[in-house]
């Protein structure tokens, strides 16, 4: 297999297949698209998530808490309580450590999350930190959005700009190399886009509205994973516009000078949201009020064949990622 997730055809095969038992208080289990999962707890629900974060060593701490929060933004709850597992290479030392747990407490702070319990150990077989996050919220019974409820005919909205936690990652990582490539400028700009990878604002604030029909943080995969995800999950199809997708220019300017798809580049910090044509501008106004950018960038059709992403002159099939762009990237950056 590829780096990165798991293609869905072996999950569907492998994974989906051995659950365990069937409990009836899982109300959401594991599924394409998915971002969490929902249990009926008496008259409330958790939704909890689980993520790891293994192309990034800077920034590992911030990116366990965000990424992991997004995945319960998606269900338009605000994340509660976190448990992070941290695992580290043998030549660790204490000050690397506290650098990691610093971080995590500082997001957690940013979005007034408890870190409420986890595990850490050095281990033999790594050559980097690798920090595996479960997130909780809780909501009241009905009171959530998933990823499966987008509908024909739905306006499909980003907010922020594509690509954001890869952009964040490779100028991080690989901040010498890229200087060199595009200019110290440029990946200054670059790695200040850490500070947008919440979506748990517009998410939260964009649910409340009562105008959302589904949800999806396009991690892995980027835009385009995200947006066959969202349409595996709600069995549907989906037209973007490629001069409506909002990108960057140091995410531009980086992903030229590796030769990589931003279109495919790891997205945590922008949000895929699907509501009703008619009430899109309102939508879109109240993600503004919230001081995160939003753009309409295409709609669901019905056919869920039809994946097509339209230029002035054709439109063409989009294709799912094989992998995520960031692998390619840190590899050119001799980071892989």
């Amino acid at each position: 297999m590829l780096l990165g997730k798991v293609p869905p055809d072996i999950l569907q095969k492998i994974v989906f297949t051995k659950l365990g038992i069937a409990d009836p208080d899982v109300l959401l289990g594991p599924s394409l698209g998915e971002d969490a999962s929902v249990i009926r707890v008496g008259n409330k629900v958790i939704i909890v998530a689980t993520d790891p974060i293994t192309g990034s060593v800077s920034d590992v701490g911030w990116l366990a808490v965000h990424v992991n929060a997004n995945d319960i933004a998606t269900f338009g709850v605000q994340p509660r309580w976190f448990l992070v597992s941290i695992i580290l290479p043998k030549e660790y030392t204490p000050n690397q450590l506290e650098r990691i747990v610093n971080q995590i407490d500082a997001a957690s702070q940013m979005l007034g999350i408890s870190v409420a319990g986890g595990h850490s150990e050095v281990t033999e077989g790594i050559n980097r930190p690798i920090i595996v996050g479960f997130m909780i919220g809780v909501a009241e019974q009905g009171k959530y959005v998933t990823s499966s409820g987008a509908q024909p005919g739905n306006s499909i909205i980003v907010t922020k700009s594509i690509a954001l936690e890869g952009t964040t990652i490779l100028a991080t990582e690989g901040q010498e190399y890229l200087s060199f490539k595009v200019g110290a400028d440029i990946v200054e700009r670059a790695m200040a886009l850490r500070a947008q990878i919440s979506v748990v604002a517009e998410g939260v604030a964009a649910f409340e509205t009562g105008y959302v029909t589904a949800m999806h943080d396009p991690t892995e995969g980027g835009l385009s994973g995200g947006l066959h995800e969202i349409c595996d999950a709600s069995k549907v199809g989906f037209e973007i516009y490629q001069d409506a997708i909002p990108i960057d220019d140091s995410t531009e300017a980086i992903c030229n000078a590796l030769e990589i798809n931003p279109i495919e580049l790891i997205s945590s910090g922008c949000m895929l949201v699907c509501c009703k044509q008619e009430n899109v501008n309102e939508l879109v106004n109240v993600i503004h009020s919230r001081g995160v950018s939003a753009s309409v960038i295409g709609k669901i059709v019905k056919n869920p064949m039809h994946r097509i992403v339209i230029t002035d002159s054709k439109s063409y099939e989009l294709p799912r990622p094989k992998t995520d762009s960031l692998w390619l990237g840190l590899k050119k950056v001799n980071l892989s």
